[in-house]
């Protein structure tokens, strides 16, 4: 049997060949027995099926990840061409060398960008296009190797539209390539942060559904010493990260944010100069775009709902809006709709119902939902606000400066939606309204008290004299590095402890709180 002097490359392979003796060079992605032949997939930046009856004893040393060349006739099984193999062979380090480039080559070659520019104009965008090209080449990357793909949310309206977003390009790019073995989960986060319950879920996830090294995206969270740990349990099993966020990253005492050493991008404003007002969703969108440019045919309006969400403010903010063909009141809507039911669905992801929530699945099964969802919502808050409203603790510091205080866990039925979070803000919210205050004029910190955490909302007036509540925790972490938990943003987080430090942790916020008063001689 006579072979060709040169490899074959994979993706010149076509039915026309089947019979030809060939000889292929490429990468091991896959193994597994049958009840007949020993099955491998080769990949030179294409892949192919290769097959070999009553293996020797040497074709069981080969592992995932090896190179090798193998000899064989092209045939076809299924409407699909494979090799059957005569032989194989190890390659030498040159050979490596060489096919490692080819294949990173073709892969390079595959990984363009769909959407030529940003949907908006944006400095900051610019300054962080490295971190969206190297997003970009690892999603892709990993679609074209078939890897898994698990994206990981925080359960609000920003990280919801960020984590769909990011599912449906990506899927749509997987179908494009007809990659049917590229496998992607969207799943909400169970806390504010990817922690360990998550990370040890997705290690679970990861055995049963994959031999090869998942790609992990966290949406929403992942920037803080919060997420460390969850992180570190999924690099010990060669997870492959990815962080998009919008929320203070963690700096090390040597100046280094502190979850860069283990991830391949890192997709934060605060690191380019900007602050949360580019919010999670809006990131999200536009590295979407990037992979499958087709979503803005159905989801412009995505990064102005996001933003929403969470109340962005600034000039990118008013480009989405302006762009969306969702009015405000609209996304506002679709929003607390979007809340109320993340809260009852947990954990899972629920594609369509929330896809038609959104407005980028079935619109008119959305805005049915949307409707009814709405006048349950309404029922409850004017309920809720009667009686919550005769049991405020209001604090005045000084002029223009209130704290509102209440026992958040007595004014909830735990288990149903709002949670003490979203109770918060809308006691917050209504303070603001029903009294007719500027948010930017007068400083109000609303604290929701429990055993084991605190809720806070602040105004922006409040954030510009100098309210940060990841300052708090901080100094809480300070003293007792093991027993505090939380992060957020300056104006809205929360702080979770155990129950024998809730008199010290309130004592920390309110003097905190009065540092404030004291240092812009409020009083």
């Amino acid at each position: 049997m006579n072979f060709n002097n040169n490899s074959t490359k994979i993706s010149e392979i076509s039915f026309g060949m089947e019979g030809e003796a060939v000889f292929i060079e490429g990468r091991i992605t896959d193994i597994y027995k049958t009840s007949g032949p020993l099955v491998f997939r080769i990949n030179d930046g294409s892949e192919i099926r290769a097959v070999i009856f009553n293996p020797k004893e040497e074709f069981y040393t080969i592992r995932i990840g090896d190179y090798v060349r193998f000899h064989g006739v092209l045939s076809t099984r299924r409407e699909n061409i494979e090799l059957q193999i005569n032989k194989y062979e190890r390659l030498n380090e040159s050979e490596l060398n060489l096919i490692k480039q080819n294949i990173e080559n073709m892969f390079l070659d595959k990984i363009k960008r769909e959407a030529s520019d940003f949907l908006i104009r944006s400095e900051i965008y610019k300054k962080m296009e490295g971190q969206f090209l190297l997003a970009l080449t690892s999603i892709k990357r990993s679609v074209l190797q078939e890897r898994m793909i698990i994206i990981r949310h925080h359960n609000d309206c920003d990280g919801i539209s960020a984590g769909v977003i990011l599912e449906k390009a990506i899927s749509s790019y997987a179908d494009k390539e007809k990659k049917k073995e590229c496998k992607i989960f969207r799943k909400p986060c169970a806390a504010p942060y990817y922690d360990l319950e998550d990370s040890l879920k997705d290690i679970d996830l990861y055995f049963s559904f994959s031999k090869k090294k998942p790609l992990l995206i966290i949406a929403d969270n992942g920037s803080t010493d919060s997420d460390l740990q969850g992180i570190l349990r999924a690099k010990a099993y060669d997870f492959e990260i990815g962080v998009i966020d919008h929320h203070p990253p963690t700096i090390n005492d040597n100046g280094e944010y502190i979850i860069d050493k283990y991830v391949s991008f890192h997709i934060n404003p605060y690191i380019y100069s900007g602050d949360s007002n580019l919010c999670t969703g809006m990131l999200a969108y536009e590295l979407s775009r990037m992979i499958d440019s087709e979503i803005d045919s159905y989801g412009i309006h995505i990064p102005a709902l996001a933003g929403i969400g969470d109340k962005s403010k600034g000039k990118e903010m008013e480009q989405y809006l302006e762009i969306s063909p969702s009015k405000r009141e609209e996304l506002e809507r679709i929003k607390l709709v979007l809340d109320h039911e993340s809260y009852y669905i947990g954990r899972f992801s629920v594609k369509n119902y929330i896809e038609d929530i959104m407005g980028i699945g079935n619109i008119g099964r959305g805005n049915l939902i949307v409707n009814c969802v709405l006048e349950e919502i309404n029922k409850k808050r004017i309920s809720q606000w009667t009686l919550i409203k005769k049991y405020l603790e209001i604090k005045s510091l000084a002029n223009n400066f209130d704290i509102i205080l209440v026992d958040i866990d007595k004014l909830i039925f735990r288990g149903e939606f709002p949670s003490p979070g979203r109770t918060l803000g809308f006691i917050h919210n209504m303070h603001i309204f029903d009294n007719k205050i500027n948010e930017n004029e007068k400083v109000i910190i609303s604290m929701g008290m429990a055993e084991d955490y605190i809720v806070i909302r602040a105004t922006n007036k409040a954030i510009d004299v100098g309210f940060n509540l990841n300052y708090i925790i901080r100094q809480l972490k300070d003293a007792y590095l093991e027993e505090v938990q939380g992060g957020g943003h300056p104006g809205a987080g929360t702080i979770r402890f155990v129950p024998i430090l809730k008199d010290y942790v309130r004592k920390v916020t309110l003097e905190y709180i009065e540092n404030i008063v004291n240092k812009n001689n409020l009083v």
